[in-house]
């Protein structure tokens, strides 16, 4: 018979957890070897042979992850995160790599290394951390100062290399972080709406202003609701109302080439050759899959080459051409059971630090998934947001299974507190 002690154990394990992911790596090797498979002659040199080490480190990485104290966890935190800071300081330096006009890794020769993949780790654990003993209120907005803090610096760097779809990471982080740390949907609305106000004013179509209107009379219903201090009210109105009138300022802030993609996304036949190139090939890629897509290793926008960056950026779009909707429903399908089980260690312990870092992880993993699939079918602008487990990349890679073994920490020592 199984022993009591063994099988409290066994049951910390969550096998469909790490099956789902095994599935996800298997599937992101074989996607990478057929976009890529016809432009590499040796296999070491290949992109899913590379892909495979990456796993295999973080594999590696992640089992040793997993047997960490949670308290050494917290102690390292600080640590980790002024290391971060440092490193995006040294990318933003002469030591960075530039390509494609950004500086986002530091060559360390046999590998480049994307600091900003490792700040979000770092800035997940010493956000958790604070929150998890600073729990934070709209009527108190003192609570607020070093959660800000500790946000803006890591926004900020990377805002600066720059790239801004891994600095709206932080965001998305910071946002979930709150509402786990007591703040309430409608805090979290208002919290938000400044944001959606240079969104929807930015636009002179009648239907973005209405939307502006919308959302102004939505805040002042919020704020009625939540009875702040008079302060606060007055100045998350004034935020919004300004925020709407200063949307071109904010677009001038903008790189030219991220107001090019919005441009593009807007309107994607306005330069169908150059900007809008992209997205165009990336809708035909899939269309053309229809229910079951043409075959591993067939499609013309993927061999031909038409499909940019289609072991990275737009491997999704790979997936629909080659499995059509089937194959991309499979993924999605794999995604959810992936997010499901990694929340569901929430329900098992009631630490909020445990809860933080969880619902961070998900939340880091959920906004790759949606930005990434959404950008390869028109539906937002063209990022630079791997998709998890299965685009291409060496840091992101990593970033992936060092999460995944965050998460199983999080499962397996959450009772040895």
């Amino acid at each position: 018979m199984i022993s009591g002690r063994f099988l409290d154990k066994t049951l910390k394990v969550d096998w469909l957890f790490l099956a789902v992911t095994l599935a996800l790596m298997v599937c992101g090797v074989s996607l990478v070897y057929s976009a890529t498979a016809n432009s590499e002659s040796v296999f070491y040199e290949s992109f899913w042979f590379k892909q495979i080490v990456y796993f295999a480190s973080g594999c590696l990485i992640a089992v040793g992850i997993v047997f960490l104290k949670i308290d050494w966890l917290k102690r390292i935190s600080a640590p980790l995160y002024i290391l971060s800071l440092v490193l995006l300081c040294v990318v933003l330096s002469s030591v960075g790599d530039v390509t494609k006009g950004a500086g986002r890794w530091i060559d360390l020769g046999i590998f480049k290394l994307q600091p900003s993949e490792f700040a979000k780790i770092a800035y997940l654990l010493t956000i958790s951390y604070w929150l998890s003993n600073h729990p934070v209120s709209l009527y108190k907005v003192k609570t607020f100062v070093v959660p800000f803090l500790l946000f803006i610096v890591p926004f900020a760097l990377v805002l600066k290399q720059p790239d801004l779809s891994t600095a709206l990471v932080f965001i998305a982080v910071t946002l979930v972080g709150f509402f786990f740390a007591g703040l309430t949907l409608t805090d979290m609305f208002l919290l938000a709406s400044p944001v959606l106000s240079v969104l929807f004013s930015h636009s002179q179509a009648l239907i973005f202003q209405v939307l502006w209107g919308l959302l102004i009379c939505a805040v002042v219903v919020a704020l009625m609701r939540r009875r702040l201090p008079k302060v606060l009210t007055i100045l998350f109105l004034a935020m919004n109302i300004l925020a709407g009138y200063a949307s071109s300022m904010v677009w001038n802030m903008l790189e030219p080439h991220q107001q090019k993609r919005v441009n593009t996304f807007l309107d994607p036949m306005s330069d169908p050759l150059g900007d809008g190139y992209q997205v165009l090939q990336s809708l035909t890629a899939i269309g053309s899959g229809g229910l079951t897509g043409k075959g591993f290793g067939q499609g013309s926008q993927t061999n031909l080459a038409f499909l940019p960056e289609e072991h990275t950026d737009f491997i999704f779009s790979v997936l629909g051409e080659q499995f059509g909707f089937v194959g991309c429903f499979f993924i999605l399908v794999l995604y959810a059971l992936f997010l499901w089980r990694a929340s569901s260690t929430c329900k098992l312990f009631a630490d909020p630090f445990i809860t933080l870092i969880t619902m961070g992880a998900c939340t880091i993993f959920l906004f790759h998934i949606i930005v990434n699939i959404a950008m390869t079918v028109g539906l937002m602008p063209v990022t630079g947001l791997p998709l998890p487990f299965l685009s291409y990349g060496g840091s992101f890679a990593l970033t992936c299974m060092v999460l995944v073994g965050g998460l199983l920490c999080m499962r397996y020592q959450g009772r040895r507190q």
